[in-house]
């Protein structure tokens, strides 16, 4: 799976063989399965795809063929036969970055976003404005309809024991934001919309007197924009935002889920601590439509990546137009997000009330927590937003002995500090961390404002100490808004593309007991429920409008130009098996549901190893992967559990 996804791409040399070559080198000891013993891979990427209709813009997107499941052995070798004997530990749907976004919001700064195109491009200004932002509460509503479609882990068979949202749930901090995820995620009735509850009053729009063309303008305009003019050429969908902001309905998760906490959760615009005067301004009657005049590109952006409150706070005597004031803009501090978790406005759904925030949590203003997962499998959620700044993370001293002192109470053996290991009394069970930020990204040092005097520990310290503790099997993240598989020595960290850009996927990520000492991890990506092709219209409204919406939303993000093109990942980071030693017996685990086996089905197989071709990765074709998996679904019931 190529950054740039085709149709022509992907099918390029898939022929009777059914092997495809794509760019980019595999990592060493990744193989691809030939054979997959699944119990069913409907409505995942493992039974098709969605491409891109060719290769220019603007482009359609379409179905597209099955992508591969990749074998990872980085860690261990499998064991042929495996397949008989799994038996599935755990099931965990991974959402991440949903951004759920007041596209009207007053304290968003979407003029800054033209400084991020190309040719002098100021990077941290590429995620100011996305043309389908005024559609993220329909794209995440889409995800949840396809979780609870799928309803099960495609490879265990095992109903999901529960949903993660690490983080960047919401945008820029806001009330209102909050309470509109939390309304998708419990299921309600809800319109992602602020200020005048009639209409639109946003940089889209077609007000006279701040029509701007760097934006995409939905409604027909006879004076267009940068998008619809070449190269671009972005069609015209009259009455999409008046669609955009009517209530509608969420169905919401059918399974327990839990919240971590991102950096766009607890900072304006992801980087800024709130202060008093943006708090102020976010609530009120304007709305600032570009930059002051004294301030430069270059200015703003060092003012970023120094912290600088009152450059940032200067954004807002710019050029502004009138709006509608809205309170529900304030900026939600720790105790108000999690409140607002405990008692959220459309109940709990299907809980846990919370959703792993306490009244704990609330009296320590803390946002780490632990949950169970399933019979001898536990989830340790982490707060890696620095709240003192910047976008991305670290983990202060209180919350590391914290985590130690978790892990110490599941693992039978670890090793310490000083290299030696020592045993416990303590019941081992499997451990699966959660956390918005990856390693790549855990390098902020900034001191938190509510602990001044807490060294924050980055990438290399985390994991050290994590490294020391066997029964942590995977760290499971965001942030980076890309797909990326990674080994880390003793664990797999597994990061997840955002809701918000393309791709628009999710990662079902099962644990399974392959019954030879070693354990394998299945991330399997899905794509949400609305159809690959958007309509050529504004769906009228009725049940089908909210999943045409969100197939708009995934076909204009596909052809956004800031798109990151290489979010998708390699094949390698896409549908992928991941081998790991046992850390202890697992015949120990589970009971009841944990225990029950994989379907069974025919032995499944692998290709042999590429022979580490250093610039390419045989994978499995689109045909050969169709006949492999439609034979597993003939043979292989889905469980009932």
């Amino acid at each position: 799976m190529t950054a740039d996804l085709t149709r022509r791409g992907f099918l390029a040399g898939a022929g009777a063989t059914g092997l495809l070559w794509l760019p980019g080198a595999a990592p060493a000891g990744a193989r691809r399965s030939a054979r997959l013993a699944a119990a069913s891979t409907a409505g995942t990427t493992l039974e098709g795809t969605i491409v891109a209709d060719r290769d220019g813009r603007y482009a359609r997107l379409v179905p597209g063929p099955p992508a591969p499941l990749a074998v990872r052995e980085e860690l261990a070798t499998a064991a042929p036969g495996r397949e008989a004997a799994r038996r599935g530990l755990a099931s965990i749907v991974h959402l991440t970055d949903v951004h759920v976004i007041d596209a009207q919001g007053t304290a968003r700064v979407e003029f800054l976003d033209r400084y991020a195109d190309e040719p002098t491009a100021f990077i941290p200004f590429s995620s100011a404005h996305r043309p389908q932002e005024t559609l993220t509460g329909h794209v995440a509503a889409a995800m949840i309809e396809q979780v609870n479609r799928i309803a099960r882990g495609p490879v265990t068979g095992r109903t999901f024991d529960c949903a993660v949202s690490t983080g960047d749930n919401i945008d820029n901090q806001q009330v209102n934001e909050l309470t509109w995820f939390l309304s998708l995620l419990n299921g309600g009735r809800l319109a992602v919309n602020s200020g005048a509850g009639d209409r639109y009053e946003g940089v889209q729009d077609t007000d006279d007197l701040t029509y701007d063309d760097h934006y995409w303008h939905p409604d027909d305009d006879a004076r267009g924009d940068a998008y619809k003019r070449p190269p671009f050429n972005f069609p015209a969908y009259p009455g999409l935002l008046e669609a955009a902001i009517a209530p509608f309905e969420s169905p919401g998760l059918d399974v327990p889920w839990y919240s971590v906490y991102g950096n766009h959760d607890g900072l304006v615009q992801g980087n800024m601590p709130a202060t008093g005067p943006v708090d102020e301004y976010s609530r009120g009657p304007l709305k600032v439509v570009n930059l002051p005049a004294q301030l430069s590109p270059g200015a703003v952006q060092r003012a970023f990546e120094q912290q600088d409150p009152a450059v940032f706070a200067a954004l807002f005597t710019g050029p502004a137009r009138p709006v509608t004031p809205d309170d529900a803009r304030r900026f939600a501090d720790v105790h108000e997000w999690i409140e607002t978790h405990l008692d959220p406005p459309t109940g709990s759904g299907p809980g846990p009330r919370g959703h792993g925030l306490d009244e704990d949590n609330l009296d320590a203003g803390t946002l780490y927590f632990t949950f169970p997962i399933a019979p001898g499998v536990l989830g340790i959620a982490l707060d890696s937003v620095n709240h003192g700044g910047y976008a991305n993370g670290s983990i202060g001293a209180g919350q590391l002995a914290w985590l130690e002192a978790r892990l110490q109470e599941v693992s039978s053996r670890y090793v310490d500090a000083g290299g030696r290991t020592v045993t416990t009394d303590s019941d081992d069970q499997l451990v699966v961390l959660f956390s918005h930020h990856n390693l790549l990204t855990m390098d902020n040092p900034f001191p938190d404002p509510f602990r001044p005097d807490e060294a924050r520990a980055q990438a290399d310290e985390v994991r050290a100490l994590v490294q020391r503790y066997p029964n942590v099997v995977a760290w499971v993240n965001g942030h980076s808004h890309v797909n990326r598989v990674i080994p880390q020595g003793t664990f797999w960290e597994i990061s997840t593309a955002a809701h918000v850009d393309w791709p628009q996927q999710a990662r079902l990520v099962e644990l399974a007991d392959n019954g030879d000492g070693t354990l394998s991890i299945f991330g399997t990506i899905i794509d949400h429920a609305a159809p690959a092709r958007a309509p050529d219209e504004v769906p009228a409204a009725g049940p089908d409008r909210v999943l045409g919406l969100a197939s708009i939303s995934r076909e204009v993000a596909w052809n956004e130009p800031q798109r990151k093109g290489y979010a998708l990942g390699e094949p390698h980071d896409f549908n992928v098996e991941l081998l790991l030693p046992a850390p202890f017996d697992l015949a120990t685990l589970g009971g009841g549901r944990a225990a029950d086996p994989v379907p069974a089905g025919p032995p499944g197989g692998v290709l042999p190893a590429t022979g580490g071709r250093p610039a390419a990765a045989i994978v499995l074709g689109g045909a050969a992967v169709a006949g492999s998996l439609a034979l597993r679904r003939r043979v292989c019931a889905p469980r009932q559990s």
